[in-house]
């Protein structure tokens, strides 16, 4: 499918500017590899938890598992936050943007997804 492509070459370009970046700067290395490929795993685990209870359960609790994805996701969001800014110490005037608009970029993947499976 077009979606887990979208994901394998985000993963693959984040990585290739991450780890060559970590050798001149690991702060903004830790920003891109924790504001960028952490919310991207945890969006491409959810769709194949999404594709799997779609085939075995129907589309009722694919539902359902998308409200409680959210709010998983919220605390996972909160959680990644805290060890970004308090325990790594990253810049939070960047690492906040990176962070939220990699997630809203990926949740929406997630509901055209999930959208096109339901269908």
């Amino acid at each position: 499918m077009v979606y887990k492509k979208i994901y394998i070459y985000f993963g693959l370009l984040v990585f290739l500017i991450g780890q060559p970046l970590m050798f001149f700067d690991v702060k903004a290395s830790s920003t891109i590899f924790l504001g960028m490929l952490a919310p991207m795993a945890m969006s491409y685990i959810n769709i194949l938890i999404i594709t799997k209870l779609t085939k075995e359960r129907g589309s009722l609790v694919t539902f359902g598992f998308n409200v409680i994805q959210f709010i998983i996701k919220t605390i996972f969001l909160c959680a990644i936050t805290y060890i970004g800014v308090k325990v790594i110490g990253l810049n939070f005037k960047v690492f906040i943007p990176v962070l939220c608009f990699t997630w809203f970029i990926f949740h929406i993947l997630e509901g055209l997804y999930t959208n096109s499976l339901i269908k």
